[in-house]
């Protein structure tokens, strides 16, 4: 099992797998996968990582979804889970959390005026659009209940982007303080409270 990356911090776990399996692979691994809608072998192989990763840290809590359809654990436990191209993340901790993990790419500084305010916009570069989309996806994430206006809601602290740090941010005027790393041209961003 090609588990990159843990992190442990008192009630939280959180692991990034990077996929070099098959799906048959993973099948011998994990079983049978009929209670999922995917037909893609990529989206398939996501839902199964993210599961062995699971039970490796979690052995007796089963995901369920939320009318959101965000993911929760039945046990009482929370839970959050990202991908983006060959890595899949997952964190469960005793606390409320949201996880994000997302290529450093052009496509993130094309669409910033989504999520970025205009006055922001002029000092992005790829690397900081893309950690201020991921700062903002697992604020959403730990919500878990949609309505979000990632632009009036989030509001982000100025910060220089690094290869790992905390960044200070505002949802709803809630303050909350996000940990970030960079993985294999990566950022992978979570947030417990």
């Amino acid at each position: 099992m090609p588990i990159i990356h843990k992190i442990e911090t008192g009630k939280n776990t959180i692991l990034v797998w990077e996929i070099t399996e098959t799906l048959e692979e993973l099948l011998d691994l994990y079983g049978n996968i009929n209670n999922t809608n995917y037909t893609s072998k990529k989206r398939k192989k996501e839902h199964l990582i993210s599961r062995l990763m699971l039970n490796r840290v979690c052995k007796n809590g089963t995901i369920i979804y939320n009318e959101f359809g965000a993911p929760e654990l039945d046990n009482g436990k929370h839970l959050s889970i990202s991908h983006s191209n060959e890595l899949v993340t997952v964190i469960i901790s005793e606390t409320k959390s949201g996880i994000d993990i997302e290529q450093i790419s052009e496509k993130t500084l094309r669409i910033a005026s989504k999520f970025v305010s205009e006055k922001n916009l002029i000092k992005l570069n790829k690397e900081k659009a893309t950690l201020i989309w991921c700062l903002k996806e697992a604020i959403y994430k730990w919500h878990q209940k949609g309505g979000v206006d990632f632009i009036k809601d989030i509001i982000i602290s100025e910060f220089n982007s690094e290869e790992h740090g905390k960044v200070t941010t505002y949802f709803r005027e809630k303050k909350l303080n996000l940990n970030y790393l960079k993985i294999n041209n990566h950022y992978l961003v979570y947030v417990c409270n």
